[in-house]
């Protein structure tokens, strides 16, 4: 049995905008540790009424609204950052008033939905379906989405299907629930067959060795290239020769954007209460990196199974991930990810050695 929790339409505001290297939309760990949260609060809130989990979560876009200007209106965006006590007094220092500290951030408003996976399905009449839509409802707007508030949810549907009939059924009714929109589908395959692309078009001769981040940087980065206007009988351009500039397309067809999709630790597990200044003192602690990847929006219409677009986090060793089912893994069973392109990332540091990349 499949069952799938919608949240349609959810408007958020001041969702964090800046996602390690990224920025445009909140990371993908937002968006399961929303789901998260909400799983232990529905849980904690009714006692253990909902003997479930929800899980993993498919992410839809709708519309956003990045906080940013242009001082020059071309290319050049800035974060409008605002006053870390704007909603207070000033502060006073030595009888007098000084004005709070600008937070540096990236925020933005967007409207997004969540198909939340259910990893044990509720048996509930009709009515305690309604009941339980209200709950969920009711725990949302306690909650808060990628950094942002929850300010309006349109709807809350528990959806399910047993058979194949009514696995299209439930498909075409979450569809309904989501158009128009896109939804965001992991291509961390793309990055690796094109990396191992740049490998095999390597002169080791004639240039280093292409590294993961150069891959990675073909699908975020725009690139453009001199095409020389070459004069009659010239066969080579020089220095005076006039070029027409080219934009080059990215590795593969679609609307492919870079994402944060995890975390790889880059020290030692220690334990509750050995790092100074952490959120707080029963939790283990571990320095990570953020891991990057590459995702495309497609559209809702074309969707053929929720299942292949639920996102879920994969835990290996060092490797915290959030991956969906139709991701590839390589020959050496080891995430496809980008690192930040620093060697040091790549092994376990010790604790002061950990502190010296920060």
């Amino acid at each position: 049995m499949s069952q799938y929790l919608v949240l349609s339409h959810i408007e958020v505001q001041n969702s964090n905008s800046i996602a390690g290297l990224t920025w445009g939309f909140p990371a993908i760990t937002g968006f399961l540790g929303f789901s998260h949260a909400l799983n232990r609060k529905v849980s904690k809130k009714f006692g253990g009424d909902y003997e479930c989990e929800l899980s993993g979560c498919a992410v839809i876009s709708h519309s956003y609204h990045q906080h940013i200007y242009s001082n020059d209106g071309g290319y050049t965006f800035r974060f409008s950052q605002r006053k870390s006590g704007y909603t207070f007094k000033p502060k006073k220092k030595d009888g007098k008033q000084v004005d709070p500290s600008i937070i540096e951030e990236g925020k933005m408003n967007l409207t997004i939905s969540l198909v939340i996976e259910l990893t044990d399905a509720l048996s509930l009449t009709t009515e305690l379906i309604k009941q339980f839509e209200n709950n969920v409802l009711d725990c949302c707007y306690k909650l808060r989405l990628a950094g942002g508030t929850i300010l309006n949810v349109k709807h809350v549907r528990l959806l399910s299907a047993n058979t194949q009939q009514q696995q299209l059924t439930m498909l075409r009714k979450i569809k309904r629930l989501l158009m128009p929109g896109f939804v965001l589908i992991d291509r961390s395959n793309y990055l690796q067959e094109h990396y191992q692309g740049l490998l095999a078009q390597h002169d080791s001769e004639k240039n280093e060795v292409p590294t993961q981040l150069d891959a990675w940087l073909d699908f975020c980065a725009l690139k453009s290239k001199a095409i020389p206007r070459l004069a009659q009988g010239q066969t080579e351009p020089d220095d005076n020769t006039p070029a027409d500039w080219q934009f080059l397309p990215k590795p593969r067809l679609g609307y492919l954007v870079p994402l944060m999709a995890g975390y790889k630790a880059i020290s030692d597990l220690y334990e509750a209460g050995k790092v100074a200044n952490t959120r707080d003192e029963k939790t283990l602690t571990c320095f990570v990196e953020a891991i990057h990847s590459v995702g495309e929006w497609k559209g809702v219409h074309s969707l053929e199974s929720i299942e292949k677009v639920i996102w879920r986090y994969q835990y290996d060793g060092q490797w915290y991930l959030c991956k969906q089912n139709q991701s590839k893994i390589n020959d050496e069973n080891e995430p496809t990810e980008l690192l930040n392109n620093n060697e040091e990332l790549h092994q376990t540091l010790n604790f002061n050695d950990a502190l010296k990349l920060f």
